[in-house]
C-alpha cells in the first residue's frame, strides 16, 4: 500500500509589511476611480436636469385655486460640482490653509508669435487627500501691462467649467497654462490690437484673491 504523500510545509513567520507610501498610493488610486464615476455622474444628472428649461410655464393661480404653499428649496444651499464629489468620494474640499499654489513663467522672454506659457503647481500640504477644483470655474488668470488689463480667462467663457483635482499628502500636480498671446475685452469684442512688445505679468486668481504671479516679456 503506498504511503501517503508528505503536504507541503506551511510558511511560518511574519508577513512583510508594505512601505506606508504603497498604502497611500493604493488608497489616492481607488479614491481617484470614485471621484471620477461621481464627477461624471454629477455632470450627466445636471445635464438631464438642465433640459427641463423648455417645459411649459405654469397655469398662474386664480381666486379658485388653492395656493400652495413655497418651497424651501431655494434655502438649502447649493453645493458645486466639485463639493458634490468631495461628499460622495468622503474626501474633504482642499482648503486654503492646506493648499499650496505655484505659478511661474516657463521662459523669461517669447518671441515672434510664440505663445507664453505658464507652471500651475498645486501641492496639498495636509496629512490627508482632499479634493481641489482646478478649473476656470475657480482658478483664472489674467495678464495686465501696467495698469492696463491685456487679456482675462474669464473673458468670452459664458460658462466656466470645475474640474476636481484629487490631491494626496505632500503629492504636487503640475498642468501647463497657455496665454494664446491676443487681447480680449469684456464684451468679447472682435479685432483687437495684437499684443506689443515689451514687460508683461500674469496673476493667478483662485476665487477673488491673486495667488501668484509671474513677470515675463514679449519680443
Amino acid at each position: 500500500m503506498a504511503e501517503p504523500r508528505a503536504g507541503r510545509p506551511r510558511a511560518t513567520g511574519p508577513r512583510p509589511v508594505l512601505p506606508r507610501r504603497v498604502y497611500v498610493v493604493r488608497r489616492l488610486v481607488a479614491l481617484a476611480v470614485v471621484v471620477a464615476l461621481v464627477v461624471v455622474a454629477v455632470l450627466v444628472v445636471r445635464r438631464l436636469t438642465g433640459s427641463d428649461d423648455a417645459a411649459p410655464a405654469t397655469p398662474t393661480a386664480t381666486a379658485h385655486t388653492p395656493k400652495t404653499p413655497a418651497s424651501t428649496a431655494a434655502d438649502e444651499p447649493t453645493l458645486s460640482a466639485v463639493e458634490e464629489a468631495a461628499l460622495a468620494a468622503g474626501v474633504p474640499v482642499c482648503t486654503a490653509d492646506h493648499l499650496d499654489v505655484e505659478f511661474d513663467a516657463t521662459k523669461d522672454a517669447y518671441a515672434g508669435t510664440e505663445k507664453p506659457a505658464f507652471r500651475i503647481t498645486y501641492t496639498n500640504t495636509g496629512d490627508e487627500p482632499c479634493l481641489a477644483d482646478a478649473g476656470d470655474a475657480m482658478r483664472r488668470v489674467t495678464v495686465v501691462s501696467g495698469d492696463d488689463t491685456v487679456w482675462a480667462s474669464w473673458h468670452c467663457r459664458r460658462e466656466p467649467e470645475s474640474r476636481p483635482l484629487l490631491l494626496g499628502p505632500d503629492e504636487p500636480s503640475e498642468e501647463t497654462y497657455r496665454w494664446p498671446r491676443v487681447r480680449s475685452d469684456k464684451a468679447c469684442s472682435a479685432g483687437q490690437p495684437a499684443p506689443r512688445a515689451g514687460t508683461y505679468t500674469a496673476r493667478l486668481l483662485i476665487g477673488e484673491d491673486v495667488a501668484a504671479k509671474a513677470v515675463f516679456e514679449l519680443r
